[in-house]
Formats: C-alpha cells, structure tokens, sequence
C-alpha cells in the first residue's frame, strides 16, 4: 500500500504521533528507524511485545507504539518529549506499507520583550525553532530607513534566541513596532509612548491583539520482508 506524502508538524517538548499502518494479524513485525541523520533504531516490535534491546540511546524511555491496536492494523509511533534534536528522516518498516510523510520540529515564537532605555527600543524572544525573522515598522510609517542592529544566537539544545535594537529619534510620538516570526507562527509587540516616562507595550499575534501592559522607559531488529511502511522527515 502506497501512503501519499503529507506534512507532520511537531512542537519541541511535546508528543508527536509518526503515523504508520500495517496488515491486521497476529505475527507483525514493526521497525521504526531514523535515516538522516543516520541513528539507528527508534522503536522495534515484534512476537507481540516491544524489542528494545538495540534501541539507539537518543529514543530510549521516549518511543512506544499503541500495542493494543496492532493487531488492528495500527503501526503508528508515539514519541514524547519532542526536540529539536529528534528532526531528520525517519522510516517505518512492515510488512506491507511504504511512503513518504514530512514532519518538522518547532518551538514556535511565544514571548516578545520589548522595552525603551532612553532612544533605543529593544526587542527580544528566545527558545525558537526553526530560525526566526525579525523585522520593525512604526506607524505612521517611517520616511527614512530604521537604524537597527539584529542578532541571532542558537543554543546547545539548538533553538534561537533573537534580539534587536532600534535607534529612535528624540521627540519621536510613532508608535514602533516589532515582529518575529517563522513559518510556524508569529508574534507582533508594540511600543508606544504615552508620556514623558511611561510607554504602553501590546503584544499582538497574527494580526489580533492578546494582551497589553505597562512598562517603565527605564524558553537489532529484524527486518520485515516487504517495503517501508513510510519515510518521516522531521
């Protein structure tokens, strides 16, 4: 059986369900393997019980499968405390099933800071994943092009932190505005002055507003006879 492709999106810390499907009966044999980068077994089953004794280190106490539904035709596999580590390609091997599935890992963007010392704005989000974009605009907008210095930094654990920094001009009333996005989600903050010492910051996603607040200016198996049950890219 032929499975078409489809798009598997899996959020960083959470579980994700690698679909997969096989014959119903009694001798099934379930081989879940990741392919790039080349890491060995994820999760084996087969004489009706899981066979985890040449499981690789990296999915060990993560992986299972829904054992009460194999017999049902169910080869699906269940990986929990996603991260970012766990993308690549991943195959799952039975008896009768083969196609491909793309599935991404994501740390989608969730806090901005944003906060105004003197005439420069600094906006900031950390733990995303994939790579994120960060732009500003201010309204009304902007004759000139806005001075702002980005950087992006990537963690042991292989997620993003993103700031930046704009200059503004003394006696500015704009209100400016910083987005960060990927192609998951995206978060919009907004800073405005309302007085000599005070500014209001809204935090805005996709386009409707979620909350706003007030600042100071001051995260072995054996292998199945027949074809790849499906190829997974994380």
């Amino acid at each position: 059986q032929d499975l078409k492709s489809n798009c598997f999106f899996c959020n960083k810390v959470q579980s994700c369900v690698l679909p997969c499907s096989v014959s119903s009966g009694s001798d099934v044999i379930i081989n879940w393997s990741r392919l790039t980068p080349a890491d060995g077994t994820a999760h084996c089953y087969y004489d009706n019980q899981d066979q985890l004794g040449h499981q690789s280190q990296n999915f060990r106490g993560r992986t299972s499968l829904f054992t009460d539904q194999v017999s049902r035709g169910n080869a699906s596999l269940l990986l929990t405390g996603v991260k970012v580590q766990d993308e690549g390609t991943y195959r799952c091997n039975t008896s009768n099933t083969s196609g491909n599935k793309l599935c991404f890992i994501a740390a989608p963007v969730s806090d901005i800071r944003i906060h105004q010392d003197g005439n420069r704005i600094t906006c900031s989000s950390e733990g995303i994943y994939p790579q994120p974009e960060l732009t500003w605009s201010t309204e009304p907008p902007s004759n000139t092009t806005l001075q702002n210095r980005t950087t992006v930094h990537q963690t042991e654990e292989k997620l993003y932190d993103i700031s930046s920094s704009l200059t503004v001009p003394d006696g500015s009333d704009r209100i400016y505005s910083c987005t960060i996005r990927t192609r998951r989600n995206q978060r919009r903050a907004t800073l405005q002055k309302l007085s000599k010492n005070q500014n209001q910051m809204v935090l805005v996603q996709n386009g409707i507003r979620e909350s706003s607040g007030q600042t100071s200016s001051g995260s072995q198996c054996p292998s199945p006879d027949q074809q790849d049950g499906g190829v997974y890219v994380l």
